[in-house]
């Protein structure tokens, strides 16, 4: 939601996930997975790609007036339109502001897997990548179990970091360094 985003600090809080629940037929909010509240920084860029999709659909909120579809969240915290709770505003909807359900991503993934043939792509590769990315960099692990909101260090290690050439690389290269520093004080 965007109540989520704070544009002075450049963070996003991650407070709730989206479910889907069969009996009642309706998406719900729920805590995270593993109760796992965070708040995370986000880049300059990244900001500003948010404050750019704000404006776009305050634009379109105008435009459509009364057919643009307003969303709601109720004492079972199920998502509505029907006017049932409080108003609220989501980061992922489409311009006329009906809401995407994450099943759409999942299609999109399935796309890439299956029907454009790569086999290891799932839509947790990309958080997968993220990690891996920020890990080369130089990020503490420490700092990724935060940002990605593992409950124990060891998840963050045994399924999101993966030793990259890059990080190979770097590291021959640390100990090149440390066994020149031992051969020169040797030598002294």
């Amino acid at each position: 939601m965007w109540e989520d985003v704070n544009f002075e600090e450049n963070t996003y809080t991650i407070s709730r996930q989206v479910q889907w629940n069969e009996q009642a037929k309706a998406w719900y909010f729920s805590a995270p997975k593993y109760d796992s509240r965070r708040t995370i920084e986000l880049d300059a860029d990244t900001m500003e790609l948010l404050k750019r999709e704000k404006e776009r659909q305050e634009r379109a909120r105008a435009y459509y007036g009364k057919h643009y579809t307003r969303l709601y969240v109720n004492d079972k915290h199920q998502l509505n339109t029907t006017g049932d709770g409080r108003e609220v505003y989501l980061i992922a909807i489409r311009e006329n502001g009906a809401f995407i359900i994450p099943r759409s991503m999942q299609h999109t993934s399935r796309v890439v897997h299956k029907e454009l043939n790569y086999p290891e792509f799932d839509f947790h590769s990309l958080r997968h990548t993220h990690a891996t990315m920020l890990a080369e960099n130089g990020v503490p692990p420490k700092y990724l179990q935060e940002r990605l909101g593992h409950k124990d260090l060891q998840v963050t290690m045994k399924y999101y970091l993966h030793l990259t050439d890059k990080m190979n690389d770097e590291g021959l290269k640390i100990l090149r360094q440390l066994y020149q520093r031992t051969e020169k004080n040797e030598s002294d």
